[in-house]
């Protein structure tokens, strides 16, 4: 053990090498461990979000679509509601066909009576209240004297020409009346 060598003495030293700890790999195994475990944990709840994200999305979409049609179903028993029966519609007429002085009408086309005027067509529209007749004339003059001789006798003139107008050597005129 000990060595003399001249003055000196040598001697041998023991040395033992202490070995490295093993806490820090352990420990970043477990760091590494403990982050891809929350990693997984984060990855699931955000899927679980996402699902329910989507599944709320269809229940939205289901909800909008009945929404949709009692909206529709609204509106169509409105409409309906609106539209008054068909009784009170041909009840309407009757009443407007009643008030209506048609037989009027008819005695003064019939009392006017000029020379080169005929009639051709009468239509009465009651509810309007409009008479629309039309007269074949030999000249427009005709067709305007015809016209005098139908407000003659009235306060405010019922009757207007419309037109006058020449087919094959006929001509005819539109007048129009509007009957209070």
């Amino acid at each position: 053990m000990g060595q003399t060598t001249g003055s000196s003495v040598l001697r041998t030293l023991r040395v033992d090498f202490a070995r490295p700890p093993r806490w820090p790999v352990t420990s970043l195994w477990l760091l590494a461990s403990l982050v891809l475990v929350l990693a997984a944990w984060a990855g699931l709840r955000d899927t679980q979000g996402w699902f329910a994200l989507s599944e709320g999305k269809a229940k939205t979409a289901a909800l909008q679509a009945r929404l949709d049609q009692a909206l529709v179903a609204q509106a169509a028993q409105a409409a309906s509601a609106a539209v008054p029966p068909p009784f009170a519609v041909d009840a309407k007429r009757w009443m407007a066909l009643s008030t209506f002085d048609s037989g009027g009408v008819l005695r003064s086309i019939e009392s006017a009576q000029v020379a080169g005027a005929k009639v051709v067509s009468l239509e009465i529209d009651a509810e309007g209240r409009r008479v629309e007749l039309e007269v074949e004339v030999a000249s427009a003059d005709v067709a305007t004297a015809y016209l005098q001789s139908l407000n003659a006798g009235m306060d405010h003139p019922v009757w207007v020409l419309s037109r006058v107008q020449a087919q094959g050597g006929t001509e005819s005129a539109l007048i129009l009346g509007q009957i209070p």
